[in-house]
């Protein structure tokens, strides 16, 4: 190993703290008939949960090549429903969701276009993917059982002095049981393609010389399958989401994230009807520590300005730790 990779490998050490995970973003979402006005409409989602993979150092690549884990956990807790006017419908009860995640990641010693290559494979287990559902204007829990999983076979990721981007090539498979208009459903009955990208910028110059400053921004965008049973494609989604913090000991991050999710364009097939697209906003507080070789993070969202979809408080928990090949 010459003199440079040493350096560049001891920057990426002391960057992601013995991060392993950084792309396994995970799933999903809601089918949703949402009472606007006087009229029912019928609006589907993506998969992708905004805020899923949404760390502070989410941009950053694990420095060794090994095989990594991930456990996260999604919570949503939703009291309010929004119409397509941000108005909220009165009586539609609470809902309490849960959905868990374990990510399979492969970071060989290989390198793609200058770039460090991993691949990861999410399985997923909860409750309509960790979205409730608003039947007859109510608020329903589905069951809990297997749900859509998370796939990435090619994730590259570049690392400079400061800054990190990760790219990836991602999806969703429907996995989870799917009837479309049956109540017992766990997942959602078509594919997504999701790429995106993800940038982690990390500087300890100047007044951050020994509190390093932390931010992040990715971009995803998904693209969906026809639905199984009928002959009705979802819109596209996009979803914008930011961090910024700081590096307050070697071992803990804190911060502030948000996230920005809108469907983009209309559903289409012969079973679509006219919709108002969902939109919804979340800011929250992010705290991440290493816990020896485990690492430990908690990210709390609270909704606001949503249309068309429950207005709630997401908390995200996660889990991560690995086997890397040092040397």
């Amino acid at each position: 190993m010459t003199k440079e990779e040493k350096i560049k490998k001891k920057i990426l050490e002391a960057s992601t703290l013995h991060k392993p995970l950084t792309t396994a973003g995970l799933i999903v979402t809601f089918c949703v008939p949402a009472a606007t006005g006087v009229r029912a409409q019928d609006v589907q989602t993506g998969h992708y949960i905004p805020g899923w993979n949404a760390g502070l150092k989410a941009g950053i690549m694990a420095a060794d090549p090994g095989f990594y884990m991930a456990s996260t956990t999604h919570f949503f807790n939703a009291r309010k429903f929004k119409d397509s006017a941000g108005r909220t419908v009165p009586d539609t009860g609470e809902t309490d969701s849960i959905i868990t995640e374990l990510a399979f990641v492969w970071r060989p010693d290989f390198k793609l276009l200058g770039a460090d290559y991993q691949a990861v494979l999410a399985p997923s287990v909860g409750n309509m993917s960790g979205r409730p559902v608003l039947v007859d204007g109510l608020f329903t829990d589905p069951p809990v059982g297997l749900s859509d999983s998370f796939f990435s076979p090619i994730t590259l990721g570049w690392h400079w002095t400061e800054f990190h981007l990760t790219a990836s090539l991602a999806g969703f498979a429907p996995t989870g049981k799917f009837t479309f208009g049956a109540d017992d459903n766990t997942g959602m009955g078509f594919w997504t393609a999701m790429p995106y990208v993800v940038g982690s910028y990390r500087t300890r110059r100047g007044i951050f010389n020994e509190t390093p400053l932390l931010a992040m921004g990715a971009l995803r965008y998904e693209v969906h399958s026809n639905q199984e049973g009928r002959d009705f494609t979802p819109g596209d989604s996009f979803t914008f989401e930011w961090g910024l913090g700081l590096e307050v000991t070697e071992k803990t991050d804190i911060g502030i994230s948000g996230f920005v999710y809108r469907q983009v364009t209309d559903p289409s097939g012969a079973d679509a009807q006219p919709v108002d697209k969902y939109r919804s906003n979340g800011i929250g507080a992010t705290v991440s520590h290493a816990f020896g070789a485990v690492d430990a993070a908690l990210r709390i969202y609270q909704d606001f300005d949503v249309e068309n979809g429950p207005e709630g408080t997401a908390v995200f928990i996660e889990l991560g730790w690995g086997w890397p090949r040092k040397g």
